[in-house]
């Protein structure tokens, strides 16, 4: 009987122990399942607002879109090169399936075309000087651009050293005229001090003392102002268009049209009667219009191509072409552009008026290089790029460019002729873009 107490206790210990055991197992399976169940949870975040991010799908609180899942463990995207290459920035690559060209390596006939003035030749302006001084009592020429031929009267001048020249002259025939040496010097004097040789045999025929000696023009053209500058074309940011006023062939003022500053007018005057002249002083001014000047401002960067005697024709407008050559080539440099000024005379006249404005177009010898369309260039201002096509990405590289002519543009360096480029460049970028150009 001592026994059975004992063993009823032993049975509840070894009881309680069991349901200790099991308790434990439920608890562990328990935790396993839970652990399973969060190693397949997913999370939901929104594509412009990361930092949302929610264990559901639904919508974004901050801007309304659709939330996506998170890629799961095992999900991510291996980054090759394509996609590493489609991945980068937009200034440094652009897709696009834009039509592409190669450039072309050949002689290609080049055209320059430029705006030009009509100016005086320089190498036609003549000066009519005062041998002595004096007094002018007549002056016939009145106004500027007034016409003058050879051997017509312009003044006529009082001085006392013209009368003592004559008066020694008479004397001499009169009291020693077998004396010719000295009577021949005597007449060398008159004629250097601008006495004709018909003025002189005159005086001798007469006897009799002028008290004014008339001046002849020697040339034929036009009066100018002794100021008066050349017409160029003013260099103007402004695209206005305006005219530019000149002197005809014929005296008369004739306008034309194009961005250029009108002629300057000199306000200095003619001289007139009773104004006082020293010896050597300019009287009048000539200019002969019988060939004329031709004046081109071109871009610095064509200074390399244009040669002597390179054909131009000159356009007068209606259809009126003037043939002519270069005469003469000078770089220039003015409010910070380079540029190359170009001179060609011309003989034919008859359509052609001092400030009227003309449109040239040199024929320069062909030029043999890579040329590519013009539209496949982009003009960033201080450089040039194309856009090359690299597997079907296009990439911006710089290049430089020669002169351009019909359509097409000289690329100088930067790009090889297997180089596949996009043939309309502008469409791969727009007008807030910054491309980042690899050299």
């Amino acid at each position: 009987m001592v026994d059975g107490p004992q063993s009823i206790v032993s049975s509840w210990a070894l009881v309680k122990w069991v349901l200790i055991a099991a308790v434990w197992m439920l608890l562990a399976n328990a935790c396993n399942r839970n652990d399973k169940h969060s190693d397949h949870a997913d999370s939901y975040t929104c594509p412009m607002h990361p930092t949302v991010v929610s264990d559901k799908p639904g919508t974004c609180p901050v801007c309304g879109m659709e939330l996506v899942r998170k890629a799961r463990s095992g999900e991510e995207v291996k980054i090759t090169e394509d996609i590493a290459r489609l991945t980068r920035s937009t200034n440094e690559v652009v897709m696009s399936a834009v039509s592409t060209t190669k450039g072309e390596f050949k002689a290609m006939p080049v055209e320059v075309k430029g705006q030009g003035i009509v100016t005086y030749d320089t190498r036609n302006m003549y000066t009519i000087p005062a041998r002595i001084g004096g007094r002018l009592e007549k002056v016939f020429l009145k106004y500027a651009f007034q016409p003058v031929k050879r051997g017509q009267k312009v003044a006529e001048i009082y001085s006392p050293e013209l009368l003592t020249a004559q008066r020694e002259l008479l004397y001499l025939i009169e009291n020693d005229p077998a004396n010719t040496s000295i009577i021949a010097s005597a007449k060398n004097r008159l004629y250097l001090l601008g006495a004709s040789q018909d003025q002189v045999t005159d005086l001798i025929q007469r006897k009799r003392v002028e008290l004014t000696f008339s001046i002849f023009s020697p040339y034929d053209g036009f009066v100018v102002m002794e100021d008066a500058l050349v017409p160029t074309i003013k260099k103007s940011s402004s695209t206005s268009s305006m005219s530019g006023g000149g002197m005809a062939r014929g005296g008369e003022s004739a306008s034309a049209s194009g961005n250029a500053a009108p002629m300057t007018v000199s306000t200095s005057e003619l001289l007139r009667e009773g104004n006082y002249v020293s010896a050597g002083q300019t009287l009048f001014k000539v200019v002969n219009t019988s060939a004329l000047r031709v004046e081109l401002d071109l871009p610095g960067a064509q200074s390399g191509r244009l040669i002597l005697n390179d054909e131009v024709d000159l356009d007068l407008g209606n259809n009126n072409i003037v043939a002519g050559k270069v005469d003469f080539i000078q770089p220039f440099f003015s409010d910070g552009e380079d540029f190359v000024k170009v001179r060609l005379y011309v003989k034919n006249t008859v359509e052609l008026q001092i400030g009227q404005l003309v449109n040239a177009r040199i024929r320069l010898k062909p030029v043999e290089a890579l040329w590519v369309p013009r539209d496949a260039v982009v003009d960033l201002g201080l450089e040039k790029i194309v856009f090359i096509k690299e597997r079907d990405v296009f990439q911006p590289k710089h290049v430089n460019v020669g002169i351009q002519t019909e359509g097409w543009v000289e690329i100088k360096q930067g790009l090889s002729s297997s180089d596949e480029i996009a043939a309309h460049a502008q469409y791969l970028m727009d007008s807030e873009s910054f491309i980042k150009v690899t050299r």
